[in-house]
């Protein structure tokens, strides 16, 4: 009995000794020593490919400096003199991009919590969105924001154009207002597309019933507008989904539904097909979903981020139903291995079946839809074609006129914002020629240069020669700018199998 109870005691002292000991060792420490062991992994791969011997001395200084490093708290400083220490757990993060810089704006201004904190509950407190401040139900407080500096970041500036934050809740891709007029007007509710009683900044997931009370008005919620950019909706995914991820991972998918959109990181952070994190950040497991690639954000945003809500299969709003794309498993592998040719682009862009120009293929989403298109224009659109700002004649013109130019002579316009955020942008200068669209909206990667007409991808930063109607045989009436009139000459579905 008495061998017992000294055993008893002895194996509680141990794990009291074990708690004491692992208590006294933040976690902070742990997450900072497989950061130094993950670099020195990459180090020492470089290391064996390496011919040079003074590139050769500088990686194994490199590899000797994380070997002796130890574990400290980090203060990050900003200019308005207040100390954050979330890189003391986050010490391999990824800046956000080059026009946020950590070390002036911080983290707390996007992410909210307590920077201040080094335990993971308290630190992750209040954080807007949780670890998704661009989800629409928190944007206005992190995209929307006010700057260490004062400054108003997305929202509440006197230019319209700049308050991305409000403009993008009344967009019908954030309200969902389309997909509601055709449903309600399909079964007979409404005679026009207006939605009665339908808000700016308003989802329509909870417009108050959207089939009033009819028995698919459940389903129609769940499974139509929940989807895509709305804040906790989900993004469609194919039933092929890679299974590159762990089984814990596809539980947790299965648990939230399915991979959800969260607002502007919808567009702005780029994923993978898998939608795992393969940063640098310790703190975020290779097997968690719901993240992108790394932590930056991004306007060169290529088409296959636009196609994981788009062009991913058919809805039948009669049944209420979804159906995947059949050769979904090909769209999947191309975007895990990058588009080789055309002709992967021109099968993978659209749906099959579909018709569309070589220069819909050629080109990324974001080279035609403006940014009104996409991040909406303040005005409550209830369908695809009010909300489209750009027409064909605004690159192409017309038989009898040219596309409509604007020169630049003030250094404060608009367009000059592209030379921040995107990287692609070419050069623009002050007597600068660029193209407008026909309601007025800068198309800044569209220029007018000594009798060419150029567009530069803004993904690519590629330069294509536009075609124009002026002057060619072309027989477009000027009143049909849809982009069905001109797939009546210009189709190219004929390859799209």
């Amino acid at each position: 009995m008495k061998k017992t109870f000294l055993l008893a005691s002895l194996f509680l002292i141990l794990i009291v000794i074990l708690v004491l000991k692992q208590g006294a060792t933040p976690s902070w420490t742990h997450y900072q020593k497989e950061y130094f062991i993950e670099q020195i992994s990459k180090l020492q791969v470089q290391l064996r490919t390496v011919n040079d011997e003074k590139k050769k001395e500088q990686l194994q200084l490199e590899i000797t400096n994380y070997q002796n490093r130890q574990p400290e708290i980090i203060d990050l400083i900003l200019p308005n003199g207040k100390v954050e220490r979330c890189k003391t757990c986050h010490i391999g993060i990824e800046e956000i991009s080059n026009s946020h810089p950590s070390n002036t704006l911080g983290c707390a201004v996007c992410h909210g919590g307590n920077p201040l904190s080094l335990d993971e509950t308290t630190a992750h407190t209040q954080m807007y969105g949780g670890s998704h401040p661009g989800s629409l139900d928190a944007a206005s407080l992190s995209c929307g924001g006010i700057g260490a500096n004062g400054e108003a970041c997305h929202a509440g500036n006197q230019e319209r154009a700049n308050n991305e934050v409000d403009l993008v809740k009344t967009s019908l891709m954030s309200t969902k207002a389309g997909e509601l007029s055709v449903v309600r007007r399909m079964f007979g509710l409404d005679k026009t597309k207006d939605v009665p009683g339908l808000t700016k900044g308003e989802v329509a997931f909870y417009y108050p019933n959207p089939l009033q009370g009819r028995p698919n008005e459940k389903r129609f919620k769940q499974d139509c507008l929940s989807q895509c950019h709305q804040s906790g909706g989900n993004i469609p995914l194919p039933t092929n989904y890679p299974q590159s991820a762990t089984a814990q991972s596809q539980e947790q998918s299965s648990a939230k539904g399915q991979i959800q959109g969260n607002g502007c990181e919808t567009c702005h952070i780029l994923t993978n097909s898998t939608h795992t994190y393969i940063g640098d950040d310790t703190t975020i497991k290779a097997d968690n979903l719901n993240h992108g690639m790394i932590h930056r954000l991004t306007t060169q945003i290529p088409y296959t981020q636009c196609n994981q809500c788009h062009n991913q299969g058919n809805h039948d709003a009669l049944k209420m139903s979804f159906t995947i794309r059949p050769d979904m498993a090909k769209v999947v592998r191309d975007w895990q291995t990058g588009d080789a040719t055309w002709t992967d682009r021109l099968s993978d862009y659209y749906l099959p079946s579909e018709i569309f120009a070589k220069c819909e293929v050629s080109l990324d989403c974001i080279d035609c839809h403006t940014r009104q298109d996409v991040m909406g224009d303040d005005q409550l659109h209830t369908s695809q074609n009010d909300t489209v700002h750009l027409q064909c004649l605004d690159c192409h013109g017309t038989k009898e006129k040219l596309p409509l130019t604007k020169k630049i002579e003030n250094p404060q316009d608009l367009a000059f914002e592209e030379q921040i955020t995107n990287p692609q942008f070419p050069a623009l200068h002050i007597g600068d020629q660029i193209l407008m669209t026909a309601q007025g909206e800068e198309l800044p990667f569209l220029r007018h240069n000594e009798g060419n007409w150029i567009q530069s991808s803004r993904v690519t930063g590629k330069s294509f020669k536009i075609p124009l109607a002026y002057g060619s045989k072309c027989q477009q009436n000027a009143n049909e700018q849809g982009a069905d009139s001109c797939h009546k000459c210009h189709d190219r579905s004929a390859l799209h199998y």
